[in-house]
């Protein structure tokens, strides 16, 4: 069932990412809520398999690459979630989602879930510092994607060649405050971790 699941949450982050593809082909008012409520649904339901693999093992799965991978995809899905609903900008979703297609396809079509555990991993703190250190990465990659969205727009507005990027990508204000924010927020759980 869990192989399901994570194969079911591919299908749904590729369904998300097509339609973040469209919204920054055309963005409508339809087509950006659609984008936006489909990302949440599937971040609910990885939400649900994370809970219920956690239950299931009795500890935040993360102990084997692909329990990791997957912990990764659901984090950085929420780090975006959470620019995204704090600024109202979509756009970077176009960048964002075929990075969580490209990692979840690891563990939905990787057959390992076994997670042997060593009694160095039992302590409850573990899960809070993997976790922590998970969603810090999560935050920093954000960032770096913003980073490459940055310099695109910036290369137009040099170039005095205000073409595609330039209509569709945010400001460079709200470019950088999106990374400071995704920075802020991996500093803090980087701290914790």
């Amino acid at each position: 069932i869990i192989i399901t699941m994570n194969v079911l949450l591919l299908v749904l982050y590729a369904a998300a990412s097509v339609a973040y593809a469209v919204q920054f082909a055309q963005r409508t008012f339809a087509v950006n809520r659609t984008a936006t409520v489909l990302l949440v649904v599937v971040a609910f339901a990885h939400t649900f398999l994370i809970g219920m693999e956690t239950m299931r093992a009795g500890h935040v799965p993360s102990t084997t690459a692909t329990t990791a991978i997957s912990t990764f995809v659901w984090l950085l899905a929420l780090s975006y979630l959470y620019l995204e609903l704090t600024t109202g900008e979509r756009a970077m979703g176009v960048f964002i989602l075929p990075l969580l297609v490209a990692l979840q396809a690891i563990p939905a079509f990787s057959g390992s879930f076994a997670e042997p555990r060593s009694e160095m991993l039992e302590s409850p703190w573990f899960g809070i510092h993997v976790s922590s250190l998970l969603f810090a990465y999560a935050s920093f990659a954000l960032a770096g994607v913003l980073g490459v969205t940055y310099v695109l727009q910036f290369k137009e507005i040099k170039a005095k060649d205000l073409g595609f990027f330039y209509d569709r990508l945010p400001s460079l204000n709200v470019l950088d405050e999106m990374n400071l924010r995704a920075v802020k927020i991996g500093w803090l759980f980087l701290t914790v971790g």
